[in-house]
């Protein structure tokens, strides 16, 4: 168990909200104006996208830090940027994508103060009145946290509702080099002996749909930096099987989902209906992730 520090408990919790701009083509508007009743003087509100917005959006929200992002960074990579410009004791993620609801900051605030772990996070609430795509991103996302009812302890949380104390993450040394991948933070967390806390006031939903195309990219580029960083300094032995049976990861992840969503008993229409959509998804991240295992290092994904 790792020894407790002085991070442990932030009794005067001032929040830094990061919000990346990812592939969605809508969302921010909303996504501010839901945050803006709920900010204190000391909150801290980023924005790291790499699109220019109207001069209007601008003044209508004059208390955001516009952070410029290289087109071709993915949302991990943006959120490590937004991370590096937080000042305040917690630091919390979202997406354009997703409007927190009332209490959000509140909760961020009340978790820190009384909980000693380095991360909480929370329920995604499904885009209910969006199509075949926004449901199929739904789906691959977040159905991992459909059995998630009660406050607790998790294995991992959705970086799209996560929260983590910032001297617990600079103290992994390194961790955000290239970019807060959740999966690999919490993994270190975890490694050391900490653990993550779900909390289920601490929720935001998912609005709006995604274009088609561009989160097919997305899914493409985070397969291929899955599989690059899995087979790093692997070689050609572990490499070959890897590959061959690449092809199955989209039956394989497709079962996992269903049998959540069945287990959970809600959301059977919209699965049904977006299920075409989330096979192609998950066959962009299998070609991604099968030629991972064929480049020769897990250098950075361009």
């Amino acid at each position: 168990m790792a020894p407790r520090s002085s991070w442990a408990l932030v009794p005067d919790t001032a929040v830094s909200v990061v919000i990346a701009t990812g592939p969605e083509r809508q969302g921010l508007t909303e996504c501010l104006q839901a945050l803006e009743p709920q900010r204190a003087e000391e909150t801290e509100v980023f924005v790291v996208t790499d699109r220019e917005y109207p001069a209007e959006v601008l003044a209508r929200f004059p208390w955001v830090t516009w952070a410029k992002a290289d087109v071709s960074e993915l949302v991990p990579q943006r959120w490590a940027r937004g991370f590096d410009l937080a000042r305040n004791e917690v630091v919390a993620l979202t997406t354009a994508q997703f409007t927190p609801a009332s209490s959000w900051l509140a909760v961020v605030v009340e978790s820190h103060r009384r909980l000693d772990c380095p991360a909480i996070g929370g329920p995604i609430d499904p885009p209910e009145s969006g199509g075949a795509v926004a449901w199929a991103t739904y789906f691959l996302r977040y159905s991992g946290y459909l059995a998630c009812r009660d406050e607790g302890q998790v294995a991992d949380l959705a970086g799209d509702n996560a929260s983590y104390k910032r001297e617990a993450v600079a103290a992994l040394n390194g961790a955000l080099r290239d970019g807060l991948w959740e999966q690999e933070l919490h993994r270190q967390f975890r490694g050391n002996g900490q653990t993550l806390r779900w909390v289920p006031a601490m929720r935001v939903r998912q609005r709006g749909d995604v274009a088609f195309l561009a989160f097919m990219r997305q899914r493409f580029r985070h397969g291929l930096r899955f599989g690059r960083t899995r087979m790093a300094e692997k070689g050609w032995p572990m490499r070959l099987p890897a590959i061959v049976l690449s092809p199955l990861i989209p039956l394989i992840f497709s079962a996992k989902i269903a049998g959540r969503v069945l287990r959970n008993g809600e959301h059977l229409g919209p699965f049904v209906r977006c299920l075409p959509v989330l096979l192609a998804f998950l066959l962009a991240w299998s070609a991604g992730e099968a030629c991972g295992y064929l480049s020769p290092s897990a250098s950075r994904v361009a």
